[in-house]
């Protein structure tokens, strides 16, 4: 049976290869955790079509160094564009100490400078978008983006222009659905001034979208399809493609040799990989208090160091303890020396994780990541900080239940990347190559 469908893939590409010049346009936000799933993206439907993959173009130069375009650069079927809108570097979202304890039960709640910053971002996004889309595709970008343009893959919140388009939009969700159902039903509870033009961008976005691509299982969702078209009003078909993971060998040897050989040399199950993710940075005292937990144990911990650290991270011992700036999370994950993932619970790392599958200690902040931590909680694998971290982390190592658990729905999601997703991106590149001259030009 899978010779049988590995057959059926292979036929159909090389059917939608040779005859379909088609043309999908990807815009991604530039914040790190939707920029690799929406290239994972472009990349996977290049293999059926040509795709551009719209960014700022101050951020191709991060994806860039980090190795994430080393596999990419010679191309013929996807363009990596960026577009000129003054997103340079900005901030973290820097969590302060009354904002924060171990046992979260609710979100913390962005202050409005946060938000600014945020709006600022999209805004700047949605003048340079009005350019380009009046400009006859020609500015503000870094190279020409050719013609026809055949469908349009964004996030709900990014500021199109209202045009009369006849090219269709399907929207990207990076997240579970379950997470995005709950969002919006906070949406229309926040009456937050600053955020209202952003739930317009979304709400426009959703009510016209022509489809939905989403980046989770439909094992894992699907008891929220419903839900979710009773919140957004439209009933376009929804495309589970998860797992959406970034997939360059390359990268992976280029940025983790070191790190591959520390962990080499480390008992199997014995080391705790700690990553935050991108967007916060914790107060000083909340870092200490996990350092302090951590003491005893081999780690391997993903954190900025710009600030200064407590004294608590000034004697690690190097052969069982690490702090890096940036680390290469897939190829970590990967190891067998990995015990668990202590994670804030977003879902591009929680998909890595099960990929791989290791169990988590998963402690949410805010947005879809008390969302997400609930989903992985319910399977089994994951469990959530309480007011004794040092208690959480023996318990993760002494107990085998989310090990055994998280190796069952490692077979789940592997199934899923070997069939449902690679079905769903023919499916999405069929829908254009199948009426090649149905959508007219700009």
């Amino acid at each position: 049976m899978m010779f049988i469908l590995s057959l059926f893939f292979v036929l159909i590409f090389c059917s939608l290869s040779r005859e379909n010049p088609n043309h999908i346009l990807v815009i991604a936000p530039p914040f790190f955790g939707h920029m690799l799933p929406s290239l994972e993206l472009a990349k996977q439907l290049s293999s059926y079509c040509h795709v551009t993959y719209l960014i700022s173009a101050n951020k191709i130069n991060e994806l860039d160094r980090k190795g994430f375009l080393s596999d990419l650069n010679n191309s013929k079927t996807l363009d990596i564009v960026g577009l000129i809108d003054g997103n340079d570097n900005f901030p973290q979202f820097e969590i302060h100490d009354s904002q924060i304890n171990l046992n979260n039960i609710s979100q913390i709640i962005p202050g409005n400078d946060h938000i600014r910053l945020f709006n600022s971002v999209i805004n700047r996004m949605g003048t340079a978008l009005n350019h380009l889309f009046h400009s006859n595709f020609q500015s503000p970008i870094t190279r020409n983006i050719s013609f026809p343009i055949d469908m349009i893959i964004v996030r709900s919140f990014a500021p199109l222009p209202s045009l009369n388009l006849s090219i269709p939009i399907h929207l990207f969700l990076p997240s579970n659905l379950r997470g995005v159902v709950n969002g919006m039903h906070n949406d229309e509870r926040n009456n937050n001034n600053e955020l209202k033009e952003v739930f317009h961008y979304i709400q426009n976005n959703t009510q016209q979208a022509n489809g939905f691509i989403c980046n989770s299982l439909k094992e894992f969702d699907g008891k929220y399809i419903e839900q979710f078209y009773r919140s957004s009003g439209n009933l376009a078909p929804i495309r589970f493609i998860g797992p959406l993971i970034f997939n360059s060998q390359q990268s992976m040897e280029d940025n983790a040799k070191d790190i591959i050989n520390w962990l080499d040399k480390q008992p199997i199950s014995s080391v705790i990989y700690i990553s935050f993710g991108s967007v916060a940075r914790l107060p000083s005292t909340t870092i200490d208090i996990v350092a302090r937990a951590l003491l005893n144990h081999s780690f391997i911990w993903s954190l900025k160091t710009k600030t200064s650290l407590p004294s608590s991270l000034n004697n690690l011992d190097p052969d069982r303890q690490l702090i890096l700036e940036w680390t290469p999370q897939r190829a970590i994950l990967s190891h067998p020396s990995i015990a668990f993932f202590f994670s804030h619970g977003g879902w591009n790392s929680l998909l890595e994780s099960m990929l791989n599958g290791k169990p988590i200690l998963v402690w949410p902040f805010f947005g879809d990541q008390f969302d997400n931590a609930l989903q992985i909680i319910e399977m089994g694998i994951a469990r959530q900080v309480s007011n004794n971290l040092q208690d959480d982390i023996e318990h993760m190592l002494s107990n085998n239940s989310y090990s055994n658990k998280a190796k069952e729905v490692q077979q789940l999601v592997i199934q899923a990347r070997e069939n449902t997703s690679k079905e769903q991106i023919i499916n999405i590149a069929q829908l254009i190559s199948n009426n090649p001259n149905e959508h007219d030009e700009l």
